[in-house]
C-alpha cells in the first residue's frame, strides 16, 4: 500500500511578536492625551519679602462647622445664614466695608467633619459675589 506523505507543520517564530507589542504599546502612549483634573484656581500674590499685618476691618469670616452649618459676619457678629444666602450677604458686607474706605478680605474656615461639597459651593458663591481676597483655614 501507499502511504500518504507526512507534512511537516510549520513552526511559529513568536520572537518577533513582543517586538511588534512593543511598538504599539509606545505608539499608543505617545498618541493618547491624559486629561488631568484642574482642581479650584486661585490666583495667589506674589511673595513679598516684607510682610504686613492684615487690617482686621475688612475681614469677614466663614464658618463651615460640623453640622454643615454656615457661619458668617465680622469678628463677634457671626450669624447662621443658609449657604445659598453666603454671596447676598457678601455683597452687602462688601458694601459697607468699601463705604469706610477699606476692601473686603473673606476668611473661609472648616472643620474636619463638614462637606467637602459645602466647601466647594461655599467657595463658588464668594466667588459669584465678585470677591477675590479669599483667605483659607483649617478649624
Amino acid at each position: 500500500m501507499l502511504r500518504k506523505p507526512v507534512r511537516k507543520v510549520g513552526d511559529f517564530n513568536a520572537a518577533s511578536m513582543a517586538d511588534v507589542t512593543f511598538l504599539l504599546l509606545i505608539f499608543f502612549i505617545v498618541t493618547t492625551t491624559i486629561s488631568s483634573d484642574k482642581g479650584i484656581k486661585f490666583v495667589l500674590p506674589p511673595k513679598v519679602d516684607n510682610t504686613e499685618g492684615v487690617k482686621v476691618k475688612g475681614v469677614v469670616n466663614v464658618f463651615l462647622n460640623d453640622d454643615n452649618e454656615v457661619l458668617l459676619g465680622k469678628k463677634g457678629k457671626e450669624e447662621v445664614v443658609s449657604i445659598e444666602q453666603v454671596s447676598s450677604r457678601l455683597r452687602a458686607l462688601d458694601r459697607e466695608i468699601a463705604a469706610n474706605g477699606d476692601s473686603i478680605i473673606v476668611s473661609i474656615k472648616v472643620t474636619d467633619g463638614s462637606l467637602y461639597k459645602n466647601y466647594l459651593a461655599i467657595i463658588d458663591q464668594i466667588k459669584s459675589a465678585k470677591i477675590d481676597r479669599i483667605s483659607l483655614a483649617q478649624e
